[in-house]
């Protein structure tokens, strides 16, 4: 077993190759999924013969071949990096043009969260907030008739809701403060992420998880509740840019070279560039670098009046030590839960690993029995019939 700095490295290497890919992760860690056949067994079943002297020769050759097209299309692959790398550096330096048009929120959502976060919050305070945020307007009319919230009349028919401010009603303050934040979360998830399928998926799992086991965390910790939960909520905001930034760049970059390369006559680079596909490794590397910087800047840019979380987010992207029962360490000690439980779901780690690193973020006392049985994955949501 590795210990100290390495395995905690090595945890978070195989956990990041988790949420881009879990088939990746499965190689990383050689393990099979259910009904994979390994290439040594399936070549057990066939029959063995020796190969001819002429046979080896040739496959010796192939290799040769082979071996020297893997080191150009490496060269060309760390070009092409090279290049998204640098524009990344550019983007991420406009933290306006991130939070408008990557992400495609708005600055309405700041006063809408201020609102939600102090306990004098009303559904005639943040309907017209929500009335300054089309996208959110019609994401909380299709939530609140889904089977969880859905109504019926007297005659047992299904009450359709169209109005807004009954909409509110319905949801009810609490569900609002857990909703809200997720549904700015799912707004700014990358939505193509070609060829990953699962990536937005485990992203959406780890941001949920994040949030609902910071809200858990809180009342040990002694802080606020709503701000614990929305700030594990936001923290993945500078992720998702830089998600959503090295998709559209990679494509971006790679059919600039791909032009010049039709123009300057280079095949043997067209087709390498061709092969290439968004690298795992390049993804994990520029969110290492980026995000939880990216994201503090989004919250400052946000302007809080009332939800006073910028500097726990800055706090955690500069890698400071937090202070116990602080929101900055809520936040370390939520997104290691998270992972810990992404990690197990998959048996990607075991405990001997596992201990030391939650040993030394000091859970409350009584915390983890807590949070054990809990579905951190799953919005705690509950059903209401008192209209607000």
């Amino acid at each position: 077993m590795i210990s100290g700095e390495s395995s905690v490295l090595s945890f978070n290497n195989r956990f990041e190759t988790l949420v881009v890919s879990p088939d990746n992760l499965f190689q990383m860690i050689r393990k099979q999924k259910p009904g994979q056949v390994s290439f040594e067994q399936s070549e057990q079943s066939y029959a063995r013969r020796e190969l001819l002297h002429v046979e080896k020769v040739a496959i010796a050759s192939k290799r040769v071949k082979f071996a020297d097209d893997a080191a150009y299309k490496e060269k060309v692959k760390g070009f092409l990096h090279k290049l998204i790398a640098e524009e990344m550096a550019e983007h991420v330096t406009f933290t306006g043009d991130i939070f408008s048009k990557t992400l495609n929120l708005n600055d309405a959502l700041s006063p809408l969260l201020d609102t939600l976060s102090v306990r004098a919050a009303s559904i005639s305070k943040i309907e017209p907030h929500v009335c300054d945020v089309p996208w959110l307007h019609d994401d909380l009319l299709q939530t609140v008739n889904t089977p969880t919230f859905r109504r019926k009349d007297a005659r047992g028919k299904v009450i359709v809701v169209e109005s807004l401010r009954t909409a509110l009603s319905f949801l009810g303050i609490e569900n609002l403060r857990l909703l809200i934040p997720s549904l700015i979360l799912k707004r700014a998830m990358p939505q193509v992420t070609d060829p990953y399928p699962l990536f937005k998926q485990k992203m959406s799992q780890y941001g949920i998880g994040t949030g609902v086991t910071s809200m858990h965390l809180s009342t040990f910790n002694t802080i606020n509740s709503t701000q614990s939960y929305t700030l594990g909520m936001l923290s993945y905001l500078g992720r998702c840019a830089i998600v959503r930034l090295y998709f559209r760049l990679f494509n971006k970059v790679q059919r600039h070279l791909l032009e010049e390369c039709v123009r300057n006559q280079e095949q043997r680079r067209h087709d390498a560039l061709v092969s290439i596909t968004p690298s795992i490794e390049h993804i994990i590397s520029l969110q290492d670098i980026y995000a939880d910087t990216l994201s503090a800047d989004i919250i400052e840019h946000m302007l809080f009046k009332r939800l006073f979380i910028a500097g726990a987010m800055r706090d955690v992207a500069s890698g400071n030590p937090a202070q116990d029962r602080s929101l900055a360490k809520t936040l370390i000690q939520a997104r290691l839960y998270t992972k810990v439980r992404m990690m197990h779901q998959v048996r990607a780690t075991e405990v001997d690993e596992i201990k030391p690193m939650i040993k030394r973020q000091c859970f409350p006392v009584g915390a983890l029995e807590k949070l054990k049985p809990i579905d951190v994955f799953t919005l705690p949501l509950t059903r209401t019939d008192n209209n607000t």
